[in-house]
C-alpha cells in the first residue's frame, strides 16, 4: 500500500509586494541602507501578503479545495486532516479543527504538526504511515502560512535592521495542500524518507513570544531572522541523505526529474545544483516570485512544476527540507 498524491492545490493572496517596497516599509531609507539587499541576499523579488480578513485557515482551505477537486475526493471520504505550518491561528486548539469545520469535513480525525519549515514533509510522512498501517486511506495534508503577521517592519536601529530584515523580508504568505490516498500494486507514491534532528542548534531563529517563557512580550512576537548557523548546517547535511535514499530505492542521480526544497535563499539551491552537476530545469525556482513561504514551499514548488510541465505523471521527485530546530529531511516520491 503506497501513499500516492492524487491532488494538489495552492493559494496565493492577491496583494503582491516587491522587495523594494518591503524594504521601504521596513525603513531602509531612514536607516541609510541601500535598496536591493533582500533580493541580493535571498533571490526573492516578489512575495504576497494576506489581507486583514485572511489567516492561516483561509489560506489552507482555499488550497485544500483545489486539491479535493483535482483528486475528486468529497468531504466525507477524508479520514484524516493534518495542518502543517510555522504559523497558526491560535495557541489552542489545533488549527486543523478550524480548517475541517470550514471545509465541512466531519468524518476525519485532525491535528497539527509543528516542525519548522519541515512540518509539511513531516505531515506527509505521518500520512504515509497512517495509510501503510491502514489507519487511514485518504489523508489531506494542508499548510497555511501567514508569515507577514510575524514580520517586524519598525526597526529602531541600523544594526538590528541589517542583521534581521533581509531574511524576514524574504518571507511570503501562501497555502498548499496534497491529497494522499492509499493505492495497491503501484510504483507511485512516497517511497522513502529520512529525517534527522540536530537539537544542539535549537537556539537559533527562536520566536520566543507567545510561549510560557515570555507569554506577553510583544517585542518577541516576531521572527528574528537569525538563521546563519542553520543555513551553514543545512548546506552540508542534505547530500548524505540524498545519496543514501537514492541507493536504497535504486535510483541514480540522473533519474530524478525534479528537486523541490524548503527554500530559504536562492544561493543555497544554486550551490546544491552546481555541486550535483544538474540542470536548472530540474530545480524549483518559486522563491523568486512567492518568497519563502515556510511549510507551503513544498506544495508551491511541486504545483508550479506540474503547471509548467517540469513534472508529469510518473515523474521521480526528491523533496529536500531544512528547518529550525535544526531538522533535515530528504523524501523520494513518484507521481
Amino acid at each position: 500500500m503506497n501513499a500516492v498524491i492524487t491532488g494538489m492545490g495552492i493559494y496565493i493572496p492577491e496583494k503582491m509586494y516587491t522587495s523594494e517596497e518591503v524594504e521601504t516599509m521596513c525603513g531602509y531609507e531612514k536607516h541609510g541602507v541601500r535598496h536591493g539587499v533582500v533580493k541580493m541576499i535571498t533571490g526573492v523579488e516578489e512575495r504576497h501578503y494576506v489581507t486583514e480578513s485572511e489567516n492561516c485557515a483561509t489560506l489552507a482551505v482555499n488550497a485544500a479545495k483545489e486539491a479535493m477537486k483535482q483528486s475528486c475526493v468529497k468531504e466525507n471520504e477524508i479520514d484524516c486532516l493534518i495542518f502543517c505550518s510555522v504559523t497558526q491561528d491560535f495557541t489552542e486548539p489545533a488549527t486543523a479543527n478550524e480548517i475541517a469545520d470550514m471545509l465541512n469535513i466531519r468524518n476525519a480525525f485532525t491535528f497539527d504538526v509543528k516542525n519548522g519549515c519541515n512540518a509539511f514533509l513531516q505531515g506527509m510522512d505521518i500520512a504515509d504511515s497512517l495509510i501503510k498501517t491502514q489507519k487511514a486511506s485518504t489523508v489531506l495534508v494542508v499548510s497555511g502560512e501567514a508569515l507577514s503577521r510575524w514580520v517586524k517592519f519598525d526597526y529602531d536601529n541600523y544594526e538590528e535592521l541589517t542583521q534581521r530584515s533581509p531574511v524576514t523580508l524574504s518571507l511570503g504568505d501562501a497555502g498548499g495542500a496534497f491529497m494522499l490516498q492509499g493505492k495497491k500494486n503501484t510504483d507511485k507514491g512516497i517511497l522513502k524518507a529520512y529525517f534527522r534532528s540536530y537539537p544542539e542548534l535549537w537556539n537559533n531563529n527562536v520566536m520566543w513570544g507567545g510561549g510560557v517563557v515570555y507569554p506577553q512580550n510583544i517585542e518577541l512576537m516576531y521572527i528574528p531572522g537569525t538563521t546563519k548557523p542553520l543555513i551553514d548546517t543545512h548546506v552540508g547535511t542534505t547530500d548524505q541523505f540524498l545519496f543514501k535514499i537514492l541507493e536504497d530505492i535504486g535510483w541514480k542521480l540522473e533519474d530524478v526529474d525534479f528537486f523541490a526544497s524548503s527554500q530559504v535563499a536562492k544561493w543555497i539551491t544554486e550551490t546544491s545544483r552546481k555541486r550535483l552537476g544538474l540542470p536548472k530545469e530540474k530545480f524549483s525556482s518559486v522563491l523568486r516570485k512567492w518568497g519563502n513561504a515556510a511549510c507551503s514551499n513544498i506544495p508551491l514548488a511541486l504545483y508550479d512544476a506540474w503547471e509548467n510541465g517540469q513534472v508529469k505523471e510518473g515523474s521521480k521527485i526528491i523533496f529536500i527540507g531544512g528547518a529550525v530546530g535544526f531538522n533535515a529531511c530528504v523524501m523520494a516520491i513518484q507521481l
